[in-house]
């Protein structure tokens, strides 16, 4: 199950590598070229749709004064003209820094799961499919997976920079229906064995026909031929029927991390 044991003290602490080494993997996935480290603290600010590109990730034990940290951060957002977002995971490596934020007023929301899952055999076979589907490059990719969300311009642009920004190999999967139209995409990040499932989107108006098991099934299967034995992905809890779909494939939850905030969005 990938778990080991660490001992603080006389204080011994089980500790889940396998979600350790997907969270590191999922913040190589998404790095962005607004940022810097800050005690502990991985800032992001850059001008995204995507809350995780741009919000502050907890990486390591803090230092310095808490208060102190948040009016740097608080200069930060407001310079970037963007709310101050903090990113929180179940596996630290700062418990007590989601009691601090509740009782400076910082909102919960957001709750994320992220489902994980062996890929020590080759997945499922992928069914039948009923889209031609093409590996592309990171622009035409972000073009696609915009319109299929209706991102606005600023997003599109940002999100390309960022796929273009990934340091480890990405599949990049567009699928077309018959006339041609770009019906579905969906991404996977291979970081060595462990590969990220990421920008799974469907149009609004052809849900529920089976298109993202297809691109799931083939991203899974380009990912373990590329040496992935791992795989994870991030689901909103909220999101029953992306939650059931992906445990049908053999996801499961492995941690979660959520938001908080001083103004919702």
């Amino acid at each position: 199950m990938a778990f080991a044991t660490e001992h603080d003290g006389n204080v011994a602490h089980c500790v889940d590598t396998l979600a350790l080494r997907c969270e590191e993997a999922a913040l190589n996935a998404t790095v962005v070229r607004e940022q810097m480290l800050y005690d502990g603290w991985l800032i992001r600010w850059a001008p995204a749709a995507a809350k995780r590109a741009r919000s502050i990730n907890v990486i390591a034990p803090p230092h310095r004064d808490l208060d102190e940290k948040l009016d740097f951060c608080k200069t930060v957002y407001a310079r970037a003209n963007l709310p101050l977002i903090f990113r929180l995971t179940s596996t630290g490596p700062d418990h007590g820094l989601d009691g601090q934020l509740q009782t400076r007023g910082f909102l919960h929301y957001g709750e994320t799961r992220v489902m994980a899952m062996s890929m020590r055999t080759s997945p499922v076979a992928p069914v039948q499919a009923t889209l031609r589907y093409e590996q592309t490059d990171p622009g035409s990719f972000a073009d696609v997976t915009g319109v299929l969300r209706a991102y606005a311009t600023g997003h599109v642009v940002e999100h390309r920079h960022r796929l273009s920004s990934i340091a480890v190999p990405c599949i990049r999967l567009i699928g077309r229906d018959d006339a041609g139209r770009h019906v579905a995409a969906g991404m996977a990040v291979v970081d060595g064995d462990v590969a990220g499932i990421f920008d799974v989107v469907v149009d609004e108006n052809l849900r529920r026909r089976g298109y993202a098991r297809q691109i799931m099934g083939r991203l899974l299967h380009a990912a373990h031929e590329a040496g992935a034995r791992s795989a994870y992905l991030q689901v909103e809890y909220a999101n029953t029927a992306a939650r059931q779909l992906y445990a049908s494939l053999g996801f499961s939850d492995r941690y979660m991390y959520w938001y908080r905030t001083h103004q919702h969005e």
